[in-house]
């Protein structure tokens, strides 16, 4: 009876145990049918709210399914999109995202196309893009057209130019482009160029595809010359048609405003009736009244709408913007406590940091920059998207603070080590240079002019000295007729004790090479050194024809008193 007993319980302990097993494989089988369920349902959800424009609830919804599946492409590719019609700086973060999931050539075209609306000039992360990409994509139409919008944006009207060319010829039978080249023209500095470009968008006007884009380039270039009667014909042709867009609307508003016109208040009305169901819109004329002095009418108008729309993003970052336009820093702060902007909280905690800041309140802002940074570390991209808020506000530590940690994150974000390099070149900031250039190398440990770069500032700051020896020796190797790598390698020999061996070398350049401000100044010092101050002066007066590092100054001192 025993064995039976024992037997029978161990049937049932097996039984039991497989009871458990089935209920737990259950749940780990049913748990990601269920997910997958609630993100097909989400997505549905998003669809027919952007379906209705209802763009809170489509937020929402994305928002949903991105918590359960990070990696879903539609949703990632639709809160892009979402956060570009909002002109919302988190429009980059998600398009890096999307390419980051997805690193199609178009998807990175886009993704340069948004950095350039939100990037600062010089705009390195977009450079940087469209450079990685451009053997790629000489073919792609899309790839010059972002590269003419870059060029433009950096007053290189004849690149601008070349790139929309290159689009012609790849599609010569879109006219678009042609409307694009007309657009370029209208910026020239010769009166006959810009009045043969109007003429010539005048005539596309009248085109049933191309005369919206025709009459927006004719608006926007009759509000530059301030010539508003003339963007005014131009701008109630373009409402008229069915094209015409809310931002149409506000360019309207722009040249009512700049012509004094008593029509504003009956056209700011309808601009208000319009936007108020609409958080986008809203958004839009919230900054369009800030960009017009009118940032206290925009903060009113927002507190007479019904809640929840002034709690809705994008609504709270355009008013912020607001207050900060007023300077009213109490506002802010209070408007901004207990508030949460969910993803993109860190720039709520930034500018609370801000209003801290402008109050005296140092400790507080800097406890709260703290916080901004911590929730923004999770991606680079939102660090990214912090740095350049605080380069707007002039927060130059903080932004390298930012940029560091973003290249220690991801060390081929070279855009960031560009942003750096620029920064300490236009302080001739040595140290910040050689740092600069050792993460260079790194990337790139075979570029000869980096391990220039890297052994001159060594020995310049005196780290490294072994290595930068190495370096200078091996950047000498392989250029022994080029002169600046060969001055490394001689001021190398000279800081090794090996003065007149780097004297020698230095005298196989021919004179005009010797000359030369960046090398005349590393042989006046090898003559010094020697004694031989007399000839050194010839040479220390050329090498002050040039900018020097703060180093650099003290060895052209130290050689004029012979020492």
């Amino acid at each position: 009876h025993v064995d039976e007993e024992n037997k029978s319980k161990k049937i049932w302990t097996v039984a039991a145990l497989l009871i458990v097993l089935a209920l737990v494989a259950g749940v780990w089988i049913g748990r990601p049918a269920y997910h997958r369920y609630k993100e097909t349902r989400g997505l549905k959800q998003a669809r027919a709210a952007l379906a209705k424009k209802d763009y809170r609830n489509l937020d929402l919804s994305l928002r949903t399914v991105l918590a359960i599946n990070p990696a879903n492409l539609e949703a990632v590719r639709l809160m892009a999109d979402l956060a570009d019609e909002a002109r919302s700086p988190a429009a980059l973060v998600w398009r890096r995202r999307l390419a980051e999931l997805s690193p199609t050539l178009n998807n990175k075209i886009i993704m340069a196309a948004c950095a350039l609306r939100f990037e600062q000039s010089p705009f390195a992360f977009t450079a940087q893009t469209l450079e990685e990409i451009r053997p790629a994509a000489e073919t792609n139409t899309s790839y010059h057209l972002v590269a003419s919008q870059l060029a433009i944006k950096l007053n290189r009207l004849p690149d601008a130019e070349t790139h929309l060319r290159a689009a012609a010829a790849l599609q010569p039978t879109n006219r678009l482009h042609q409307l694009n080249l007309a657009t370029i023209r209208l910026q020239s500095a010769e009166t006959n160029t810009a009045d043969a470009a109007r003429r010539e968008l005048a005539a596309l006007a009248e085109d049933s595809v191309l005369g919206e884009h025709a009459l927006r380039s004719l608006v926007a270039d009759g509000v530059v010359r301030r010539q508003f009667a003339e963007a005014q014909n131009f701008s109630r042709q373009l409402l008229q048609r069915p094209q015409a867009t809310f931002d149409d609307r506000l360019q309207q508003l722009t040249i009512l405003s700049g012509a004094k016109s008593a029509e504003l208040g009956e056209w700011l009305g309808r601009a208000e009736s319009e936007a108020a169901t609409n958080t986008i819109k809203s958004a839009l004329l919230v900054s369009w009244l800030t960009a017009h002095d009118s940032a206290r009418e925009a903060l009113n108008w927002l507190a007479s709408l019904p809640a929840p729309a002034p709690d809705t993003l994008p609504v709270p970052l355009v008013e912020a913007d607001a207050y900060v336009a007023l300077r009213d820093w109490k506002g802010l702060e209070t408007r901004l406590d207990g508030q949460r902007w969910k993803e993109q909280d860190f720039l709520r905690l930034a500018l609370l940091a801000r209003a801290s800041r402008e109050q005296g309140q140092r400790d507080t802002s800097n406890s709260k920059w703290r916080l901004a940074v911590n929730a923004a570390t999770a991606k680079s991209e939102t660090l990214a998207v912090l740095a350049q808020v605080a380069g707007s506000w002039g927060w130059q530590g903080e932004v390298e603070d930012l940029l560091w940690v973003i290249v220690q994150r991801s060390p081929g974000a070279e855009w960031a080590l560009k942003n750096l390099l620029q920064g300490y070149a236009a302080k001739n900031d040595t140290p910040g240079l050689y740092r600069v250039y050792q993460a260079l190398l790194k990337n790139h440990p075979q570029t000869v002019e980096l391990k220039n770069n890297v052994a001159m500032f060594g020995l310049l700051l005196n780290r490294d000295r072994r290595e930068a020896g190495r370096l200078a020796r091996e950047v000498y190797e392989a250029g022994k007729t080029n002169a600046l790598l060969l001055s490394t390698h001689a001021f190398a020999l000279h800081t090794q004790g090996k003065t007149a061996e780097g004297l020698k070398l230095m005298q196989t350049l021919p004179e005009s090479e010797l000359l030369r401000p960046n090398i005349a100044l590393y042989y006046a010092v090898l003559l010094a050194a020697t004694g031989d101050v007399a000839s050194a002066k010839t040479y220390l007066d050329a090498a002050e024809k040039s900018p020097m590092l703060p180093e650099e100054r003290r060895l052209l001192e130290q050689a004029r008193r012979g020492n």
